[in-house]
């Protein structure tokens, strides 16, 4: 194509060989010298633009934060599963306060909520934070349950939430009447609402 070009030029000003090479090399020098000002902005423009690494930023966060969480599930533990040994593995608390969680625990039927080391005597708030954030409650634990119309006089009073007036008032009550619901702990003359709230998990007919 080049050479086609070239006769033409040659043809149409009648110029030798060397006038034909030397114009035609003007002419493409002409040609680059407009062209190349556009090139080299599109040029520029492309390579100078930032990068938008926003969305890759956005989903990195995501993994990282995905990431913390499953590493805090892993590190909780689980309180209604673990022996003294296993508590002493948490900073600040000794021997003698983790023998004592578990006690407690035993006691209870096993523990219902994180808000019962509230109860546990000689544990400091301190400590009861570190438990709460440290520790942690299956979402299927049922605790050990006490039989409304089976459990001992001896069962109820060992049981930390049963006074022995309200041990005898259950004993009483099912002397006369079976419990036929849970609820029916409301007819006990010694109900309170509070009292109930935290024993109801331990209860069964």
């Amino acid at each position: 194509m080049l050479n086609k070009m070239k006769r033409y030029i040659k043809a149409a000003f009648h110029f030798s060989n060397s006038e034909t090479n030397g114009f035609f090399a003007m002419i493409m020098l002409m040609l680059l010298l407009c062209i190349a000002p556009r090139a080299y902005k599109l040029y520029t423009q492309y390579y100078s633009k930032p990068l938008d690494h926003s969305k890759d930023i956005i989903l990195l966060e995501k993994n990282l934060l995905l990431l913390k969480e499953n590493a805090r599930k892993v590190d909780l533990i689980d309180i209604n599963m673990v022996t003294a040994q296993d508590l002493e593995s948490i900073s600040g608390l000794k021997q003698k306060l983790a023998v004592r969680i578990i006690n407690y625990r035993n006691k209870l039927g096993g523990f219902v909520s994180l808000d019962q080391y509230k109860e546990v005597y000689g544990l400091s708030v301190h400590l009861q934070r570190r438990l709460m954030k440290q520790t942690t409650i299956s979402e299927k634990y049922i605790p050990k349950q006490l039989s409304l119309n089976g459990s001992s006089f001896k069962a109820w009073v060992a049981h930390p939430y049963i006074s022995p007036a309200i041990a005898k008032a259950i004993v009483d009550y099912r002397n006369h009447k079976q419990f036929t619901t849970i609820d029916d702990i409301e007819k006990l003359p010694v109900y309170h609402l509070n009292w109930a709230k935290k024993m109801m998990p331990y209860l069964s007919l």
